[in-house]
């Protein structure tokens, strides 16, 4: 502001230039890039916007793409005719019109990181790592393949602090719930757990993960670890929109540390380390228990994202690394394993269980995703719903997400690659790959990909997948490729 008052000083400059008379009766512009006439420009002074830096800010002159370049200085002969005084030089253009050196974009490029409270533990213990949105997590410990064989024969541990964590206390928290995901709260009773999805506006899947009722006013809920920030501001901004209230939510992502034990041995290990009754009868598949492990308070959710009796064990984030360590020190019996994002991602591949983001896109509905059976019509709100109902009333998805087994068992598509069908002599692209792993579980390649709806419907049909030039066989599978009656997570 100095700088602009300084070009209006009374003192007359050898850089003084005098105003051009303006010709015309019609509007005369100022600002070619804001539409900015002279008119504006003497009304906003006589409304006391007189100093430049006022004056642009409350006409808008200068703002546009030319920053001033081709309007400052008529701007600054009208201001200074207007208040009587004279011009001496003129404020200096800002980018893109006068271009940035090279010396002001270079120097090193920073990005914020999110460490879990077990991160160094990782990395001495030959963990190689992966972001996962801000996060770093472990890929593998050396061998992805030994870690999925851990949690399917004896027991596996990994870290899952990524994941997002919200808790919801107060009366509204149900009916705040209902509105939030596709599915049923009101009724989920203390002490059990759910699954959830979210959908936005456009019916389109944003997120997912598991929600207790940790007691009659207190929920705690999961995100996806790249989604927990995004789904809080949007938690956030409904709630100011009139529907949270009797509700207070908090945001615990970084306060708790998360750990899922998982494997056939995961009950007989976490069961030295609590005085909690871990049996079947006790605390049965999909509940919460609140106890404590190791010595420290948790939050325990029974889960079977793996496939496998599975315990996911949430603690304060100042006492992660202490449990970690007495998991693995208990696990030693056992043949305990720390498994990575790799092995998770085949073992819940095997359950064909979706990751958002991953198997899902900006126009993945629900529907088409696959998850009809969550998605609850009936409920008078809930986001995304409208849209849903145009989706049905249009005959349904036109893609779906379904699931694939390769007909050469030894060969995996990368992830990406196109579906093609022969039409008229030409191979036109009918859908994608987005998950493909070889199961050492089942000793071949499964997957899922999207397809017309009609292809994906046909249990068995076969379909071509483009790669370098020529076409791999699959075929369409239906439900999950391993343990498909789910005995082993309810063990």
């Amino acid at each position: 502001m100095a700088e602009e008052l300084r070009v209006l000083r009374q003192a007359q400059s050898p850089r003084t230039s005098p105003l051009a008379p303006a010709l015309g009766e019609g509007k005369r512009f100022v600002c070619l890039c804001e539409d900015v006439t002279d008119l504006d420009v003497e009304t906003a002074i006589a409304e006391g916007y007189e100093s430049p830096e006022l004056l642009k800010r409350y006409s808008t002159i200068s703002m546009g793409p030319c920053q001033g370049k081709m309007c400052g200085m008529n701007t600054l002969h009208l201001c200074a005719r207007a208040r009587g005084l004279a011009v001496a030089g003129r404020t200096t253009a800002r980018p893109p019109v006068t271009p940035l050196s090279l010396g002001v974009l270079a120097g090193q490029h920073l990005e914020p990181v999110q460490l879990s409270p077990v991160h160094p533990w990782h990395l001495d213990h030959g963990a190689r790592m992966m972001g996962a949105g801000l996060w770093l997590r472990p890929e593998h410990y050396g061998d992805a393949a030994a870690e999925v064989q851990a949690v399917r024969q004896r027991v596996g541990l990994i870290d899952v602090s990524t994941l997002g964590k919200l808790q919801f206390t107060g009366p509204g928290a149900p009916a705040l719930l209902e509105r939030l995901y596709v599915n049923q709260w009101r009724r989920l009773g203390v002490g059990r757990v759910r699954y959830g999805v979210m959908c936005n506006d456009e019916g389109v899947v944003i997120d997912d993960g598991v929600g207790a009722r940790l007691g009659e006013e207190e929920w705690y809920m999961t995100t996806t670890s790249s989604g927990a920030a995004a789904v809080f501001e949007l938690i956030q901004w409904w709630m100011q929109a009139g529907w949270g209230k009797g509700v207070h939510a908090t945001d615990l992502t970084e306060a708790f540390a998360a750990f899922n034990l998982a494997g056939p041995q995961s009950r007989a290990l976490l069961q030295q380390l609590t005085s909690l009754d871990l049996g079947n009868e006790v605390f049965p598949y999909m509940h919460a228990r609140q106890a404590l492990v190791a010595g420290v308070p948790c939050r325990l959710m029974r889960l079977g994202f793996t496939g496998e009796l599975s315990y996911e064990i949430h603690c304060p984030s100042g006492y992660g690394l202490h449990l970690w360590e007495a998991l693995m020190e208990a696990g030693a019996q056992f043949g305990i394993s720390p498994f990575g994002v790799e092995a998770q991602r085949v073992l819940r591949l095997e359950k064909a269980h979706i990751i958002i983001g991953q198997d899902t896109d900006a126009l993945a509905d629900a529907f088409s995703a696959g998850l009809d059976g969550l998605v609850k019509m009936d409920k008078p709100d809930f986001l995304g719903k409208r849209s849903l109902m145009r989706v049905t009333s249009a005959g349904g998805p036109q893609q779906r997400l379904a699931g694939f087994k390769m007909a050469q068992p030894g060969v995996v598509p990368e992830e990406g690659l196109q579906i093609v069908e022969r039409r008229q002599g030409k191979l036109e692209i009918i859908g994608w790959i987005t998950s493909s792993r070889f199961s050492p579980t089942l000793g071949e390649t499964i997957g899922l990909c999207w397809l017309p709806a009609g292809l994906a419907e046909r249990s068995g049909a076969e379909f071509s997948i483009f790669r370098e030039g020529a076409l791999l066989g699959a075929r369409v599978h239906h439900g999950v490729f391993y343990d498909p009656q789910g005995d082993r997570v309810r063990g």
